[in-house]
């Protein structure tokens, strides 16, 4: 229970990263909101957390709608009372060239990937400040440390994600609120699932990816929710504006 009587969001809850995360937190004791433009998948995740014993709903809420987030974090509020904590998880890629990126492809992927959590810090912030402190985990990638040639645009937000989360630590550390990111490595999520299944070969098309990692294999995300529960939890209070890297390993060797 070492979020026990916690009270915040999760963005892009409705399944992988998002959904164990939130369905952890709600297991160690936390109320949690959680909020996607899933409905179905958002409102099945919600039952399921709550069927197991958890304080759990779901709210429709875009992430690149500024409003959007602005009431989430007063429904937290005045639902249970307080707004302690924030995970900004909401995200999407996208898999073109430099050369080919469109000023449209651009600009949504900026929007979900860097403006999203610009706004979910922001009015987190001011939340917390009226609410006595907190913690915001936002979901960079391995991909805010190093570069990927096939995915350029996606490194630019996640390099943006990192910044953000360095800067804002340092800044509110004097309010009681602490801000942190996890930097995963490649996950068993939908996302990764589909981009498997468009190979033609799921099957090997994991294995291919697997291999890059000295575990041979790739996570699950229950193993990045831990990182992101223990840097809510009050046993992380000394930890702030740092990246905890969740990948296997991978970034430890070059080839």
């Amino acid at each position: 229970m070492r979020v026990e009587g916690k009270m915040g969001l999760v963005t892009g809850a409705a399944s992988g990263l998002g959904y164990e995360t939130a369905k952890l937190l709600a297991a160690e004791g936390a109320k949690v909101l959680l909020v996607d433009i899933d409905v179905e998948g958002g409102e099945k995740a919600a039952e399921e957390i709550r069927a197991a014993g958890g304080d759990a709903v779901f709210r429709r809420v875009d992430v690149t709608v500024e409003q959007d987030i602005i009431d989430a974090i007063a429904d937290v509020r005045s639902r249970w009372g307080g707004f302690n904590f924030m995970h900004n998880n909401a995200g999407t890629q996208l898999e073109v060239p430099l050369h080919e990126t469109t000023n449209e492809g651009w600009d949504h992927i900026n929007n979900v990937n860097l403006k999203a959590v610009f706004w979910g810090m922001k009015h987190g912030v001011l939340a917390m400040k009226e609410t006595g402190g907190g913690s915001i985990v936002n979901t960079a990638s391995a991909l805010s440390l190093v570069g990927d040639p096939f995915l350029p645009a996606y490194t630019a937000t996640k390099h943006g994600v990192l910044g953000l989360t360095r800067a804002a630590g340092a800044a509110y550390a004097l309010d009681g609120i602490r801000v942190n990111c996890v930097c995963p490595g490649d996950m068993e999520t939908p996302m990764i699932i589909k981009y498997w299944e468009a190979t033609g070969d799921p099957a090997q098309a994991r294995i291919d990816m697997g291999a890059a990692y000295p575990a041979k294999k790739i996570g699950h995300p229950r193993e990045v929710a831990q990182m992101v529960v223990f840097l809510i939890s009050d046993d992380s209070s000394y930890v702030n504006a740092s990246a905890m890297v969740v990948d296997g390993g991978l970034l430890s060797k070059c080839y």
